[in-house]
């Protein structure tokens, strides 16, 4: 005779961790005095150059040199991801503002929207300062707070598609459990710095600052008239550097009076702390994001170095910031394409950390040793062999290496 079941319990097990909610969301990471920090560290780019060129470089890295269909039809898959949503964005544009969120705010959402066939039809970036996760047991994941009402969202699940759903991307940080934080905000105090000093210099200039010059009124007094002419003078004539070395005439009727004009600082004797102070935050802030000094546009004169360093440096480039940044993304959207419909499987460009130039030489220096013929030479910078026999002259020899450097300058611009 069989069992009879008369009660049946589900044990769900989950983390004893609350979170902190604002509402109907889990708040973002907050501090006193700035405020929700995603809404802050968004604001940074703005206050320093350095920073925003590295956040520029490290999201372009990523996602925008360029896709490589490793299965699949190419030409469908690039025809098909030339248009993704209504805006007549492309995928790399779309996925470029999603990699620039990353780097800026350490977290970036990608909005899925599901067609009547049942796949995704259209995707769009939503911007991560307006993006919430919600707390265990909401209806959905996310709540988007823009400027009409707050909107639901589902999380992505390939198995499982929403009408509306977001695939996050968000970097590891041991500071929240919620949300990402970016690596580089070790260094705001350095961009805060830069910014400051920044706008202390400009105010020297519009404001004059630092007065140049007192004057000094010994044995008597001003009059009323004269003491407004020097008032009114001060305040037209002395700010800006346009105004710089205008010249003031003081009648002083009276005996025994004496002006004198006294110089209180030295001429731009703030500039130079100044300048070392913002070269010394531009290295911290570079260090912190990892991008290499001339990819951020930074050449310091002395230290140009050679082809091998620059190699060097993008290499590691490559290696530490940027391939576990791709195979993130990469994960993710190849289960988005499987969503779409589109069978195949992407991987995203990476940089180029060879050097041509080297090459260039290299081969140069293996045709004048006689080790290797021009033939040769011409093929492996991806040339047939020269029409006639290489001449044994000695003039005509240097033209063909001359030649040789040329071809090799056209192949890369190719």
């Amino acid at each position: 005779m069989g069992a009879k079941i008369i009660y049946s319990a589900k044990i769900t097990k989950e983390s004893a961790q609350k979170e902190q909610n604002t509402g109907d969301e889990i708040q973002h990471p907050w501090d006193e005095s700035k405020g929700d920090l995603l809404v802050y560290y968004n604001s940074m780019p703005a206050l320093n150059a350095h920073h925003a060129r590295s956040i520029s470089v490290k999201a372009s890295c990523t996602v925008n040199l360029g896709l490589n269909v490793i299965e699949g039809n190419e030409t469908a898959v690039m025809d098909r991801l030339s248009n993704v949503n209504e805006d007549g964005e492309s995928f790399l544009e779309v996925i470029n503002k999603v990699a620039l969120d990353f780097e800026t705010t350490a977290n970036s959402y990608l909005e899925c929207v599901k067609g009547r066939g049942g796949r995704i039809e259209e995707i769009y970036f939503c911007p991560a300062i307006k993006t919430y996760r919600r707390p265990r047991g909401s209806k959905t994941a996310f709540l988007y707070r823009g400027d009409a009402e707050p909107v639901e969202y589902h999380r992505f699940d390939p198995n499982h598609l929403e009408d509306h759903s977001l695939i996050r991307f968000a970097q590891a940080t041991q500071a929240n459990r919620h949300y990402g934080l970016p690596d580089w905000r070790g260094i705001v105090p350095e961009i805060e710095l830069d910014y400051y000093s920044n706008l202390y210099a400009q105010g020297f200039f519009l404001n004059s600052g630092i007065p140049d010059l007192a004057i000094v009124v010994e044995g008597g007094e001003f009059d009323e008239d004269t003491e407004k002419k020097v008032v009114e003078f001060v305040q037209q004539n002395f700010k800006g550097a346009s105004n710089a070395h205008r010249t003031l005439y003081l009648p002083i009727n009276a005996d025994g009076v004496q002006v004198k004009f006294e110089k209180l600082a030295p001429e731009n004797a703030w500039a130079y702390p100044i300048e070392k102070m913002r070269d010394s935050s531009r290295d911290r802030i570079l260090s912190a994001h990892g991008v290499p000094p001339r990819l951020a546009g930074v050449v310091t004169a002395g230290q140009l170095g050679g082809g091998g360093e620059v190699e060097g440096q993008l290499s590691i480039f490559q290696e530490i910031t940027i391939a576990p940044r791709q195979r993130l993304f990469e994960t993710k959207i190849n289960q988005l394409l499987s969503a779409m419909g589109i069978m195949a499987t992407i991987a995203f460009e990476t940089i180029n950390t060879s050097s041509h130039e080297k090459d260039s030489e290299k081969y140069s220096k293996l045709y004048d040793s006689g080790i290797i013929t021009l033939d040769e030479a011409r093929e492996a910078v991806g040339y047939g062999p020269a029409v006639e026999t290489p001449p044994t002259k000695e003039v005509e020899k240097n033209d063909n290496i001359v030649l040789l450097r040329k071809l090799e300058q056209v192949r890369r611009a190719l």
